[in-house]
């Protein structure tokens, strides 16, 4: 599947009590989620908490080369610098984090970056 990050253009918002704030999407690396509350880990270090399911944020981000790869972890393919593809691995680096695929996800992930 052939992945146009140039859709990454735009911003997400996320709320926080009364405020809300507004991230370039093309700056989120990864999405990490414990429970309901969700953390959006950003280019720049920064973290941002979120009390969201990671079912949401996957249904607004698939089409913008968001992919799910475990149950808890969602990557922004286009920080994705390195792919382990050996059967009793397959991990994901992406820049300074290394994460396992699922393997449930695993066949669907290597369908989606080839």
């Amino acid at each position: 599947m052939l992945i146009d990050y140039s859709k990454q253009t735009g911003k997400k918002i996320t709320t926080k009590g009364d405020k809300k704030r507004f991230i370039n999407i093309n700056e989120i690396t990864h999405i990490k989620c414990e429970d309901y509350l969700s953390t959006i880990f950003l280019n720049n270090g920064a973290k941002i908490h979120e009390v969201k399911t990671l079912r949401e944020f996957e249904k607004e981000l698939a089409e913008l080369g968001f992919f799910r790869i475990r149950s808890n972890i969602i990557v922004n393919g286009n920080y994705i610098t390195e792919v382990d593809t050996r059967i009793c691995k397959r991990t994901v680096k992406l820049e300074k984090n290394d994460f396992i695929v699922a393997r449930s996800r695993s066949r669907p992930f290597i369908n989606w970056i080839s």
